[in-house]
């Protein structure tokens, strides 16, 4: 095909390629897509594949016409990021003066006796340089569990299996913290001209008070009011609330407490216990130091991962193609969304956050994008690659941790090279943080000195 290419460099990731099929390649192609049409044409009067042309054209000449503009348009561009070695990020924005990308009604088609240019303007992979990422200070917090720490994950053991006994009778006392209480409210936003009732303000629910579920000060009002009784108090919603028609608007509530229960914690002891598989109450306590080792050690690491990455991006300074954020911001979304959706968010509500984070989600991606661009840079320098027995090793620990047969999962990786890709890429940026990490000054503090 013949063409011609001039590529302007707009900035450190834009390109605008100017391109130009000559006349008598448009014609030939053109010329070539009536031949084709010819084949298959249905017209009254001529036998299939014995139509003249000039009547292929008559009928069919504006379909071949628009078809050929496009088959142009997009092998020409192919052809010159090929010959230009261009690395490209998303889709061009093509411009002809036939046709812009993203505007209303256009012709698309070209005209046979006409050269036929346009512009492709294409993001492309920055070039990244990358200096001084050996020998970084950071800090990392030393794993530290101490008695009270593990008395805590036992008292959130012993609260999952804690039973709720309905106070009444001579039994019956005033609210206090800890209690769960089945309360009914109605409420609405303090006006000038009166209290305006809300029907998202009332309803019925069981609430353990001290827990925080409602907003700052509500379940406080609770305390020392009784079954039966009911009260009327006025409280001003938080100034970060999620509904931004309440951040900070004095609310007035009617409350009546209709039930009480009292949390009763089953004993601690080596028959309690053996019913959830441990052998002692001593057990139970070498287990649970042993968790939270493991996830104050998990923690730990990817803090200094993390204030490793962040010393690298600001030493490292670049642009990142719009392409790729947006790329990973979708993907943050899609996670988060996953994520509310399993607690039981709905879908208007997952929306709603989403949209209200976005600009938290872009930052984040956008960082997320440069570390990595940074990581395959050094990655590079320092020929740091993953074997192939390696990859196959992470496929069995995959295997084995999600309960999946070997074999299944060695399948899917075959049948899907993009993602048997990706995971060589984690596992390539996973040992460049380590080369990173076995190469930076580590100070150990206490979590409470950071």
């Amino acid at each position: 095909m013949e063409f011609s290419v001039d590529v302007e460099k707009k900035s450190s990731i834009l390109r605008k390629l100017t391109i130009k099929v000559p006349a008598k390649e448009v014609k030939n192609q053109f010329d070539r897509g009536l031949v084709a049409a010819q084949r298959t044409a249905k017209i009254k009067g001529f036998r299939p594949g014995n139509v003249p042309i000039s009547i292929v054209d008559k009928y069919y000449g504006k379909d071949v016409r628009h078809q050929v503009f496009h088959n142009l348009i997009d092998d020409a561009y192919e052809r010159a990021i090929r010959e230009h070695k261009l690395w490209t990020v998303g889709r061009p924005e093509y411009d002809t003066s036939q046709h812009q990308t993203g505007t209303g009604a256009h012709d698309h088609s070209v005209k046979d006796d006409q050269d036929l240019t346009f512009t492709a303007t294409v993001e492309v992979m920055p070039e990244v340089k990358v200096s001084n990422y050996t020998g970084l200070s950071v800090s990392q917090e030393k794993v530290e569990v101490k008695d009270e720490h593990v008395d805590k994950v036992i008292e959130n053991i012993l609260n999952s299996y804690a039973q709720l006994t309905p106070l009444s009778g001579d039994s019956v006392r005033p609210v206090k913290k800890g209690d769960f209480v089945e309360v009914q409210f109605a409420g609405g936003v303090v006006t000038e001209q009166g209290v305006q009732a809300r029907d998202d303000m009332k309803g019925t629910q069981m609430l353990e008070i001290g827990s925080g579920t409602f907003i700052p000060g509500f379940e406080d009002q609770i305390v020392d009011m009784k079954p039966s009784e009911s009260k009327t108090f006025r409280i001003r919603f938080p100034k970060d609330y999620s509904q931004a028609e309440l951040v900070d608007q004095e609310a007035e509530f009617t409350v009546t407490v209709n039930e009480m229960k009292e949390k009763k914690l089953p004993t601690l002891d080596d028959e309690f216990v053996k019913q959830m598989g441990y052998e002692s109450v001593s057990d139970l306590r070498t287990k649970a130091n042993d968790f939270l080792v493991r996830e104050r050690t998990e923690d730990s690491e990817r803090k200094v991962k993390s204030e490793l990455l962040a010393a690298l991006t600001e030493k490292n300074s670049f642009e990142v193609p719009k392409a790729l954020i947006d790329s990973q911001t979708r993907a943050l979304a899609e996670d988060w969304a996953q994520e509310l959706k399993s607690k039981g968010f709905q879908d208007s509500m997952i929306k709603e956050a989403i949209s209200r984070e976005i600009a938290s989600l872009r930052t984040r991606a956008e960082s997320q994008v440069r570390a990595s661009l940074i990581l395959e840079e050094i990655a590079k320098e320092e020929k740091i690659s993953v074997t192939p027995e390696e990859v196959s090793a992470e496929i069995k620990k995959m295997a084995a941790s999600n309960q999946m047969e070997e074999a299944k999962v060695e399948e899917y990786y075959a049948k899907n090279p993009g993602r048997k890709g990706d995971l060589e890429f984690r596992l390539r940026q996973d040992r460049t943080l380590k080369f990173l990490l076995d190469n930076a000054k580590i100070k150990l503090v206490s979590a409470k000195d950071k």
